[in-house]
């Protein structure tokens, strides 16, 4: 397993691969932004050359110049106002456009990764936190670089306006120069600060969702957390406020300092026109106009500074997801086989989460035989989730291997392998669509088939469910929805359960303890149908994974795996394991007097 950190990917490839993938997206509409954009602030930067022509013409009696200048100033205000409207409308059109694809991007690579370590790192989570927030930059990245150029070109064009003064005039670039070289280092510092405070970020998001929704108010209530989570809360934005604060103070420290440099070289230069070139007024007045005007292009160019070292953070943590999906794909292509023979076997399998130094699972041996209903049980803790995952391919072992048919798991494309996989986990996910859509999913290519959908929703004992719904399998779920049905966290484990039996002829079905809100009679009977549905398909080959606390549900199982600090304690039938007298029969005879 790869586990060590991915390495930060450097400046200009990134840039490159960035831009590149937009304008794939959308060529004729970059080129179309781009030549818009440069075009619309090219008036501006003349009207200060205008301006001068008609306080030449007034004080020369010249008809020419003032017509020149007249028409320079009606022309150059009209262009500004047309050319921005017509940017403003091309770049906000270019903008949607880029902004869908590299979203879907960036949803595609999270989702296409083979494993989930990126969901479970904070580390990880931190950088996938902030490049969620960053998308604003990306959608921008053009439209900032084209504004950047074009403030360039508006700074290089106002210069060549004053040097008709004075040569001496193009020094005034000199003072203009640290105001955008501050303005992208400050904005460097606060993205790094940003990320250092994303930890604070995510903690203040969590704790106000919990602060503000219905499904913890009852409990907050009940205990009297609400006011020590509001509390929490203060003190999470407050370590967050603290670092932003911080680096927003430094920042602002630095750009008063290298805008006062400006200001004073621009004083300086109108002082110099008027006393030491003993200019006219022509001339006062085109270094004041052109003067303010190269004060709104430094400002400009110092925010789009500002803004492109925004989206170049950006990129560079959309070109580390890149690189992360790449080193995390599997170059495996072998398919699994249609029915299992052998069963799946673990090889001195061990396991520890990425970034951590602590065995979850160690040297875990065994083979599940094909045909067969498995149950695994252990403490909180011991490992069970773990195993579950590694079976479905989620994570690599760290030690041994796993084998299906006398074949490396690791070898096997993710997406075959898991296209044999049925069933449902503990922490469910809750689809808020239609009904029949909801549970669909379980089996994409059958997700419209209503016979499918249903025979789903009867294996998993869900009928009561659907029957009660407003609009049977077409209700939207989700209160939050227009005409949304809310359920009950029962309710939503049985569609989950459904959606887990959606696939008909699965090789491995784990079912990691999907009942929890469920009473004990009813997950038994649900466990017991479920596993003789299993047990007529002997023919197949499949292998059916049963996780849960309760043993009275456990004993039905073929074979039964006990899990102990972090290794396989015990392993065999249910009759076989009381008669050994060890760990399980331990831990079932004291359940089973609790039930008494």
């Amino acid at each position: 397993m790869t586990t060590a950190t991915i390495p930060e990917p450097r400046t200009l490839p990134t840039l490159w691969r960035t831009l590149r993938r937009a304008y794939d997206a959308e060529p004729r509409m970059a080129l179309t932004a781009m030549l818009v954009t440069l075009v619309a602030t090219a008036p501006g930067a003349l009207l200060a050359l205008w301006m001068k022509y008609l306080v030449d013409g007034l004080a020369q009696h010249n008809p020419t110049l003032l017509r020149a200048g007249a028409i320079g100033v009606a022309a150059s205000c009209v262009a500004t106002w047309l050319l921005r409207l017509i940017a403003v409308r091309v770049s906000r059109t270019f903008r949607m456009r880029i902004a869908v694809a590299l979203e879907t991007h960036v949803a595609r690579m999270q989702a296409t990764v083979d494993t989930i370590e990126h969901h479970e790192r904070p580390d990880y989570l931190d950088r996938l936190a902030v490049l969620r927030e960053a998308t604003f930059q990306l959608d921008h990245l053009y439209q900032s670089l084209f504004s950047t150029i074009s403030a360039i070109a508006c700074l290089a064009l106002t210069l060549a306006v004053l040097a008709t003064v004075s040569g001496w005039m193009i020094l005034l670039a000199l003072v203009a120069v640290p105001t955008v070289a501050v303005s992208a280092w400050t904005s460097g510092k606060l993205r790094q600060a940003e990320e250092t405070a994303a930890p604070a970020k995510r903690r203040q998001r969590h704790l106000f969702t919990l602060a503000t929704t219905a499904g913890p108010a009852k409990e907050l209530r009940v205990t009297g957390n609400q006011h020590q989570i509001g509390a929490a809360w203060h003190t999470a934005w407050q370590d967050w406020y603290a670092t932003m604060s911080r680096a927003t103070w430094t920042a602002g420290r630095w750009q008063a300092a290298a805008w006062g440099l400006f200001a004073a070289g621009y004083a300086a230069a109108v002082a110099w026109t008027m006393l030491g070139l003993h200019a006219g007024p022509a001339d006062v007045v085109l270094v004041v106009t052109a003067g303010a005007r190269l004060g709104q292009y430094v400002a400009m160019t110092a925010g789009e500074a500002d803004f492109v070292r925004l989206w170049l953070d950006a990129s560079r943590r959309l070109a580390w997801l890149e690189d992360y999906v790449t080193r995390h794909r599997r170059d495996a292509d072998r398919t699994p086989p249609d029915h299992l023979h052998d069963g799946i076997t673990l090889d001195h399998v061990g396991f520890r989460y990425p970034g951590t130094t602590t065995n979850v699972l160690h040297d875990v041996t065994l083979t599940i035989p094909a045909d067969t209903v498995v149950a695994i049980v252990g403490e909180n803790g011991a490992g069970k989730s773990t195993l579950v995952k590694l079976l479905c391919g989620l994570y690599p072992p760290t030690d041994g291997r796993i084998l299906i048919d006398g074949t490396d798991l690791r070898q096997i494309a993710p997406d075959k392998w898991r296209a044999k996989l049925a069933g449902a986990f503990q922490d469910f996910a809750r689809f808020e669509f239609a009904a029949r859509r909801s549970i669909g999913l379980g089996d994409l290519p059958r997700s419209d088939d209503h016979d499918s959908v249903h025979t789903a929703v009867t294996r998993a004992g869900a009928t009561d469910v659907v029957d009660h719904l407003t609009d049977g399998y077409d209700t939207q779920l989700g209160a939050g929805w227009p005409g949304g049905a809310e359920l009950s966290f029962g309710q939503w484990q049985r569609v989950a359960l459904a959606r887990g039996f959606m696939r008909d002829d699965p090789l491995l079905t784990v079912l990691d303890e999907p009942t929890a809100a469920l009473d004990a009679e009813t997950e038994h009977a649900l466990f017991e149908r479920y596993a003789e549905q299993s047990r007529t398909g002997r023919r197949d080959g499949r292998v059916t994974l049963l996780v849960s606390h309760r043993f009275s549900t456990v004993r039905m199982a073929d074979l039964i795996i006990v899990l102990q600090g972090n290794r396989v304690a015990e392993f065999g039938t249910h009759d076989a394991l009381m008669s050994h007298g060890g760990t399980y029969a331990d831990l079932y005879r004291i359940q089973a007097q609790a039930y008494r």
